[in-house]
This record gives C-alpha cells, sequence and structure tokens, in this order.
C-alpha cells in the first residue's frame, strides 16, 4: 500500500508537462498530485549557484517546505530538477537548461553543434520528495544523442532534438507517446528510484 500516511503531494513546478509526467507516474501509486501554489501563482524560488542538480533540488526543496509551513496544510512536497548535459559542449546546458532554452531555443542548440561530430549528450534529473517527516532522493540518466533537426512535437522542452540510446528508428522524445518515453526517460528512472524508497518506507 502507498501513501498511507500522506495522500496529496504538491509539485513544484511551472511546466505543465513534469507535472503531467508527475501525475502518471504517482497518481496509480495513491498520491494526489498537485501543483504547489500560493495564493494561486507558483511561488518564485531562488536557486544556487552551483553545478549540481542534487544542489539546486535541496534548495528548491528547503524553500518550498519553508513556504509550506505557512500553509498549514498536510501533504508531501515533490521538486525535481532535470538538465541536458552534451559532451561536446563541456556540459553546457546543464543545470541552466531552463534558461538557456528559453533565451536560444532549440535553434540555439542545433546552431551550437552544427560543426560537430560527436552528437553524444545525456539527461540527467535528480528528483526530491519531503515526506512530512524526511527527504527522499531519485536520480535518474538517460544517454542519447542531438539530432541534427527539430523531429516531433510531444513532449517539452529539448525532447524534439534527443534521441535515446536503444530506440532502434533514431526517434526522439518528441516523436514518442509518453508511454514509450517513460521507458528510457531520466525522469522516470528518478520517480522509480523514488518508489523503490517509498517502497521501503512503507509508504
Amino acid at each position: 500500500m502507498y501513501a498511507t500516511v500522506v495522500k496529496r503531494l504538491l509539485f513544484l513546478t511551472g511546466n505543465a508537462g513534469k507535472l503531467a509526467e508527475a501525475s502518471h507516474f504517482f497518481e496509480p501509486l495513491g498520491y494526489q498530485v498537485e501543483q504547489f501554489l500560493i495564493d494561486g501563482e507558483v511561488p518564485i524560488v531562488g536557486e544556487p549557484q552551483s553545478d549540481s542538480l542534487k544542489d539546486v533540488a535541496i534548495a528548491k526543496i528547503e524553500q518550498a517546505k519553508a513556504l509550506f509551513n505557512q500553509t498549514g496544510q498536510d501533504a508531501a512536497i515533490f521538486v525535481e530538477d532535470a538538465g541536458l548535459f552534451i559532451d561536446e559542449l563541456s556540459g553546457f546546458p546543464g543545470v541552466n537548461s531552463a534558461s538557456v532554452l528559453n533565451q536560444i531555443g532549440l535553434s540555439g542548440i542545433l546552431n551550437l553543434m552544427s560543426e560537430t561530430i560527436n552528437r553524444g549528450a545525456e539527461f540527467r534529473a535528480q528528483a526530491v520528495l519531503f515526506t512530512g517527516d524526511e527527504l527522499v532522493f531519485g536520480e535518474g540518466v538517460c544517454r542519447g544523442s542531438i539530432t541534427s533537426e527539430t523531429l516531433g512535437e510531444s513532449g517539452f522542452g529539448y525532447d524534439p532534438i534527443f534521441s535515446p540510446e536503444g530506440e532502434d528508428s533514431g526517434r526522439t522524445f518528441g516523436q514518442m507517446n509518453k508511454t514509450e518515453k517513460e521507458a528510457f526517460s531520466h525522469r522516470g528512472k528518478a520517480l522509480e528510484s523514488i518508489k523503490k524508497q517509498l517502497d521501503l518506507l512503507g509508504r
């Protein structure tokens, strides 16, 4: 049995795609996934200057806990940070993936790699769940490559230019449905790690 103590799970994110993926994963485990809102808005939290996704996720969860304590609600809190790390760009955009995407878009990444032969890259995800008593961490990595053009309209973020290893036809995440993507997804691996630890905790 899952979530015997806490049923509501508040996800601190402004990304509708991430919220949908978390809902798809956690709801069968007995959690009601909701967006973390204060007065109807996603609260703005600061990010530390760090190259570590874990450091960023911990900083966000601590800020969320402080805000949560002011609301008087009974729920778990969830934070997830992910980044695209490109081999030939020394890990860029990494922890700054969201802001880089907003600044230069997918076309900007493809332009940076226009002369690059080695197109290896990986998505990394760091998830943190605060159960109300303790922090539970989950990590996931998905190796793959950057395509030479945008392909597909599904998913979000860098999905249309990332093809995961093991996808024999070379499709990108942007060409996959939700179930297909989860078979490879870094985020899915991080969530699965969280689930296994919840099993051990009897949640």
